[in-house]
């Protein structure tokens, strides 16, 4: 039998998909402007808090995942579920693949396009035709893992209960070997570098009802250890930037941290504003339905508006343009995601 949606997930996706945008909007800004202006540490600030995306949209993966196929998991499920990944999944990777190996050349002047079909298939590899791809690759990989830890989840419940435990020193493993023995190379785009949230996100899937209960009773230290966490990192992040050296380990522990305290918070307050504020939990759930479709489609509209609407960084006009890119692409690709989704077969754009 099918469970019932998390809906409370889809208004966490919004989070994490306006967390990119924040991102992608602001980078430009943090680089451009004097660090010794006050606008600079701002736009700083808000680029590092918002940080946690990535973390958070592959914790949310693991929560979906082992949430909606543990109970009824069979080994005759593997064909189906890779299946659906490679219809859903790497159909729209492989078509926006192509469309950014051509869009920013031909955009760009004195660029031009050049189909070079060996250079676009090694650059698939690792999500090189843009920026912003190489997530794509980070959660493809997981989904050609999940089958082989659902399966023994399923049928050895010593590893069912510690999933979270096995992900973490793996994760912690993986860290230790590039740091200590031998760097790893494109270690941002390999799944050993996040499997530990992957894992975290399954057992709060698996254990769901349990999870919330437990969130009910503490969701107010969670809520506040997130703010210290996340400021703390955001704090070393630009201190950083400065000159200031840290240890790496604590940079690390921090980040992983203050993405798992983000989407305990969050998942809380998307429950609690479905039975509190049901226009806005109405707008963020169609946010964040939409968020895939948005992630695709974002780079290419911001791309566009800092080509052709540019501002001195030491000019007030600056900042209208950085906030008007924000405004782009918060808006627009969510509007074309709504509209073309009712269009049948937009499954090979925006996935399902």
């Amino acid at each position: 039998m099918r469970k019932p949606k998390l809906f409370e997930l889809d208004l966490v996706r919004a989070v994490a998909i306006a967390a990119v945008l924040l991102i992608h909007a602001t980078a430009s800004a943090t680089v451009d402007i004097p660090f010794t202006s006050r606008a600079q540490v701002l736009y700083d600030v808000v680029n590092k808090l918002s940080y946690f995306a990535v973390f958070l949209f592959i914790l949310l993966s693991g929560v979906v995942l082992f949430y909606s196929y543990m109970d009824n998991w069979k080994l005759s499920s593997i064909l189906t579920f890779y299946r659906k990944r490679l219809q859903y999944i790497l159909i729209p990777y492989l078509i926006w693949s192509f469309f950014y190996y051509l869009f920013y050349p031909a955009i760009t002047p004195d660029w031009g396009v050049e189909l070079d079909w060996m250079k676009f298939l090694s650059d698939i590899r690792w999500g090189d035709t843009s920026y912003h791809l190489y997530f794509m690759i980070i959660i493809m990989q997981f989904y050609l893992v999940f089958p082989l830890l659902v399966t023994i989840a399923k049928y050895w419940g010593l590893f069912r209960r510690y999933l979270w435990v096995f992900g973490v020193l793996i994760q912690v493993g993986a860290y230790l070997f590039h740091t200590y023995v031998h760097p790893i190379d494109h270690r941002v785009t390999l799944f050993p570098t996040y499997i530990g949230l992957f894992c975290i996100g399954g057992s709060i899937g698996m254990y769901y009802s349990g999870f919330i209960m437990w969130l009910n009773r503490n969701v107010w230290w969670v809520t506040a250890a997130t703010v210290a966490l996340g400021s703390i990192f955001t704090g070393l992040s630009i201190l950083g930037r400065h000159g200031i050296v840290y240890s790496q380990h604590l940079f690390e522990l921090l980040f992983n941290l203050y993405a798992v305290g983000v989407a305990a918070s969050f998942i809380w307050i998307g429950r609690h504003l479905l039975e509190t504020s049901p226009r806005l939990s109405g707008m963020l759930s169609s946010m964040g339905a939409n968020s895939f479709g948005i992630y695709f489609i974002h780079p290419a509209l911001l791309y566009v508006w800092m080509s052709y609407v540019v501002a001195s960084p030491m000019s007030f006009q600056y900042h209208g343009v950085v906030v008007g890119g924000l405004l782009v692409i918060f808006t627009i690709p969510w509007l074309i995601v709504a509209i073309l989704k009712r269009v049948p077969g937009s499954w090979i754009l925006f996935g399902k």
